[in-house]
């Protein structure tokens, strides 16, 4: 940072420095610089000349002093003051230095010390102070020696004077206190054109270039090593985090900054924004897990795990990075924040186990239904034999893919599942078998049904007919010539028919014998009498075949 009174060409040594117009000059009287004026982009120390590697810098220029009051200018050299590394204080001395006036614009950046920090704690608390003597062509050893060199209070005229060289040497051990190098001083001699030239290296006046230069070179090798706050280098992420905290100290009418310890401050309130950020991502983070669920939770342990290792390793990185907080505070961050990652890891877990069972209970489900489908397949009745063989078949093929199914799965929920699925299969082997056997009964019941049926049917029927005939029935046929055995209604009537025929067959010897009795004692003609009579007294079909049967037995005899 570069400061110093109204209209000394801060801005204009700034460009000089940069090589480069970053900053807007001007030839007013007033101030043209408002505030704090920062370079447009950061510089890369091996530019100016500095060590390769080292830090990316910013330059600032700030308004003149004087122009709106100590307070205001205390505001704005405060925050710059404690995060700058190279302090340049810009004074126009053509006729030489005057301590008066010089210690007098230091005074101010003494009383910022004196508002951050106590006496024991100001050592080294700003960069590397620089004096730029502007218009100086005396001799800079000399001109330091003025500026910094103790004053003898002996020596003083009056005590007026003694005061004053007092006052002096209070500011000058202040500096001495408060800056982590002796101060510099630099005489640049005057330039010979009214208007400044844009390229410092075109300048009429000799070692105007030169001593641009080197004051360059000298602060590009101050500016390799960052600046340190606390023993703690200064980053873009530390400066961020200090300038709010800076600003609403100063926005307070009092030139003074509250906080008791603005790098404890300051640290507390990065690491509690360590701990957000941190902790923000590690949401993002088990968001993109929670997107794989359900997964093994082996594999659910490991990523969590590294989640935790990876938080817990950013969050030290950063701290290192930053302030050295109060081990207290730290610890009490990270384990607040460890704590917070551990909630979130369970809630994964627990929704990782909530989905095993899911799918525990889907696979369970669908084994299930395959299990019924490859049961179900089966066609019955089978021999046994055959059933089993292929039971067994079936029950090979549906556990022979579970145990794949079942590898996301705990070991529990896969051992509980299994036996679900187990216990479904002995059921469908038991009810396989059961309708296996009560088909095997059907089979043979209709088998014995058509077998028997018909013989039934024929017996029935025979026994129907056998049993619908009459004795007189039979008799006719007998008599009429005709067999009974061609005719089953009249087989249960044979024995009678017979017995009866028999009968009548010794009625007819019996009659015949009778017959010839009568015939050897009666004369033919009698017996021609008594067979008219017969004859008469019989049916007329009856009567002729009896007769033809009698007289063929007349004549026989006769």
């Amino acid at each position: 940072m570069v400061c110093g009174r109204l209209r000394t060409g801060k801005s204009y040594l700034m460009n000089c420095l940069l090589r480069h117009p970053c900053f807007a000059v001007s030839s007013q009287a007033r101030s043209f610089t408002k505030g704090v004026d920062l370079s447009s982009r950061l510089v890369d120390v091996e530019e100016l000349g500095g060590k390769k590697g080292g830090p990316r810098v910013a330059f600032a220029d700030l308004e003149g002093q004087g122009d709106k009051g100590l307070a205001q200018d205390l505001k704005i050299a405060t925050p710059l003051l404690i995060v700058s590394k190279v302090v340049l204080l810009m004074e126009v001395c053509p006729g030489g230095p005057s301590s008066e006036a010089i210690l007098e614009s230091l005074q101010l950046l003494m009383m910022a010390g004196n508002c951050i920090a106590e006496r024991k704690d100001r050592r080294g608390l700003f960069g590397c102070l620089h004096i730029v003597l502007r218009d100086c062509a005396q001799d800079e050893a000399e001109c330091r020696s003025i500026i910094f060199d103790k004053e003898d209070e002996v020596n003083a005229e009056t005590d007026q004077h003694a005061e004053a060289m007092q006052k002096r040497n209070d500011i000058r051990k202040s500096i001495e206190i408060s800056f982590e190098a002796a101060p510099k001083v630099w005489c640049v001699p005057k330039l010979a054109e009214d208007v400044a030239p844009d390229d410092y290296t075109k300048a009429n006046r000799e070692g105007f270039p030169d001593k641009i230069d080197e004051i360059r070179n000298t602060v590009a090798q101050q500016l390799s090593e960052p600046k340190l706050l606390n023993g703690r280098p200064l980053t873009g992420s530390v400066i961020a985090a200090l300038m709010p905290e800076l600003a609403e100290a100063m926005r307070s009418n009092e030139p003074a900054l509250n906080p008791p310890s603005l790098v404890d401050r300051v640290a507390a309130i990065q690491v509690q924004r360590t701990t957000e950020e941190l902790f923000e991502k590690a949401g993002k983070d088990s968001e993109v897990i929670l997107t794989k669920l359900p997964m093994h939770t082996q594999q659910l342990d490991k990523e969590l795990a590294a989640l935790q290792s990876h938080v817990s390793l950013e969050f030290s990185s950063r701290l290192k990075a930053f302030f050295a907080p109060a081990d207290s505070t730290a610890e009490a961050a990270s384990d607040e924040l460890k704590q917070k990652v551990d909630t979130l890891c369970q809630s994964l877990q627990l929704k990782n186990t909530e989905l095993l069972v899911q799918l525990a209970d889907k696979i369970l489900k669908e084994e299930r239904t395959k299990a019924e489908r490859m049961f179900g397949a089966i066609c019955l009745p089978l021999a046994s034999r055959d059933l089993e063989a292929k039971l067994d078949l079936a029950k090979e093929e549906v556990l022979g893919a579970l145990d794949d199914s079942l590898e996301m799965l705990t070991p529990e929920l896969a051992e509980l599942t299994k036996r679900g699925v187990c216990g479904h299969i002995f059921d469908l082997l038991e009810e396989k078998r059961s309708v296996n056997k009560m088909e095997l009964r059907r089979r043979r019941s209709r088998l014995a049904t058509l077998s028997i049926g018909p013989l039934l049917t024929l017996a029935v029927a025979a026994l129907a007919i056998f049993m619908a005939g009459d004795v007189a029935e039979c008799t006719q046929l007998a008599a009429s010539g005709g067999n009974p055995w061609l005719n089953p209604r009249c087989w249960r009537h044979l024995p009678q028919v017979s017995q009866q025929k028999e009968q009548e067959s010794e009625a007819r010897r019996a009659a015949a014998l009778e017959e010839e009795r009568r015939a050897e004692e009666e004369s033919p003609f009698q017996i021609l009498e008594e067979a008219e009579k017969e004859e008469e007294a019989l049916p007329e079909d009856t009567k002729e075949e009896e007769l033809r049967m009698a007289r063929y037995a007349q004549l026989h005899d006769v």
